[in-house]
């Protein structure tokens, strides 16, 4: 049975670490408000939202990887745990302001050479995004440290003042300065700039700041294929954003990311609930000496993970078309409901994505995974060029779903070379599969029949068969439990 501690630290790192990124979500109705941001300036919007995204990747340089794995290890040694705190610190810093200065620089020529005929510009705007990926960064390097420190605290307020902050000044710019991005990219870089000044006063306080060669090798050693497989990721997750612009325009931009940023809950959910179990999942392999292979304690934290995501997928489609319009006014927007059941199907994919990196990051087999991603992201490229050519939107939904399943298809191939992983394949990998098949009958069926009917069916199917599957996993008492203590 998963302990009451789990639950509930579970519960901090999946609501409370999403609110940075969720906040895209929660301005929804704010930046759907056709009075506030037209849906040209929303398509905007999105491109330099992921250029934000981007740059913390690629300023990062993945540091926050191996502070997590480093602590892990070192954690019994105060004196290396400072050693590399204080030294990956430096290094970020560092190495983040030499790639932004250089940014600078290049930034207006390259997207003067990319789009000539788009009204879309480096300065202010892509800029200031740019710096903003910076200090989201080390922010992240600093809560990823915190989770696998076990401190729910400290990252709970650290996240609410960002998330705060980024709500209150975001909202107060799209009034103070309708029409234009002032608001949005603003009231982003200040929230990124709040906790990155709270970040670096954990790193000075609790590290030992210093460019450590043997600290520093380590890093660059274990961070270098998940740098290369973050941004290849990054191109998987978001160029076709940047495609769409190239051959349609910004409206369909707006479209297509306000289908996106729908899913991003599910996605936000992942990644959250991914953060709690990791540290317990690794905490199980080095209790059993590292044995490279699955047990039931593993898989019982990965049930419950997969039942969680592909139970709640159903529900939240039934509700988008229904409460979406309630709060967002632009009917530009509302397109993006036909492109939802794909673009969800490829989410329940995503779900073993998480499973099969795990192991890849514990056993430090990191290197297969830019091997992974590169191919993916070729395919990723070449069939959304294509298929938007040809199918425009939904050629590009498409795209996003075979992407994700060759990214599944090919890390297995890679991580079962090294690891057993002894799972039940009803839950693992049956169930996903099924309601992925539902769900692309849906995509097919809202064409002849209404959403709200086929929705409903799909929900109730759902839940019918997780409850079936996963019986073992539900536990009526100890929600009960939960609820009354």
């Amino acid at each position: 049975m998963i302990s009451k501690s789990f639950i509930k630290s579970s519960l901090t790192y999946t609501v409370i670490g999403s609110l940075p990124f969720a906040s895209s979500i929660l301005l929804l109705p704010f930046y759907g408000n056709k009075n506030l941001l037209s849906t040209n300036d929303f398509g905007l919007l999105a491109i330099f939202i992921i250029l934000s995204e981007l740059s913390r990747i690629l300023l990062s340089y993945s540091a926050e990887s191996f502070l997590g794995n480093a602590y892990i290890h070192y954690r019994d040694d105060d004196k290396r745990t400072k050693r590399f705190l204080g030294a990956s610190f430096v290094f970020m810093l560092l190495y983040g302001l030499a790639i932004t200065s250089i940014i600078s620089i290049v930034g207006s020529w390259l997207f003067e050479l990319i789009y000539p005929s788009k009204p879309i510009s480096f300065y202010p705007f892509g800029f200031l995004s740019v710096i903003t990926g910076l200090f989201n960064g080390i922010f992240k390097a600093y809560t990823s440290h915190l989770i696998f420190r076990e401190k729910p605290v400290p990252y709970f307020w650290s996240n609410i003042t960002h998330f705060s902050l980024v709500l209150i000044t975001s909202i107060s710019g799209l009034y103070l300065f309708p029409q234009t991005l002032i608001g949005p990219i603003w009231g982003r870089f200040i929230g990124a700039l709040a906790t990155f000044i709270w970040s670096t006063f954990f790193f000075v306080r609790a590290g030992k700041l210093s460019w450590d060669k043997e600290i520093l090798n380590h890093l660059i050693r274990y961070s270098t294929p998940i740098y290369v497989h973050n941004l290849l990721y990054w191109v998987i997750s978001n160029i076709d954003r940047y495609i769409i612009l190239g051959l349609l325009n910004q409206n369909s931009v707006a479209v297509f990311d306000f289908a996106i940023k729908i899913t991003l809950a599910i996605e936000f959910l992942q990644n959250g609930l991914s953060a709690a179990i990791l540290p317990k999942v690794f905490h199980i392999w080095k209790s059993r000496n590292d044995s490279s292979e699955g047990s039931v304690e593993v898989n019982r934290y990965f049930h419950v993970f997969i039942l969680v995501n592909v139970t709640l997928i159903p529900l939240y489609l039934l509700l988008v078309p229904e409460l979406v319009p309630v709060v967002v006014n632009n009917n530009d927007l509302y397109d993006s409901f036909n492109l939802l059941p794909l673009l969800f199907a490829g989410m329940i994919v995503r779900v073993w994505y998480y499973i099969l990196v795990s192991p890849a990051l514990y056993f430090q087999k990191t290197s297969i995974l830019p091997k992974v991603f590169a191919i993916t992201a070729a395919f990723q490229i070449i069939t959304t060029y294509v298929l938007i050519s040809t199918n425009q939107l939904s050629g590009a939904v498409f795209a996003n779903f075979t992407t994700k399943i060759l990214q599944v298809a090919l890390l297995y191939r890679y991580v079962s070379s090294f690891y057993a992983f002894n799972t039940n394949k009803l839950k693992t990998i049956i169930f996903p599969v099924l309601v992925v098949t539902l769900l692309i009958l849906a995509q097919y069926l809202i064409q002849f029949v209404s959403g709200m009917v086929v929705y409903s069916i799909l929900m109730s199917t759902v839940v019918m068969l997780a409850c079936m599957v996963y019986r073992k996993e539900i536990s009526i008492s100890r929600f009960k439990e939960m609820l009354t203590k």
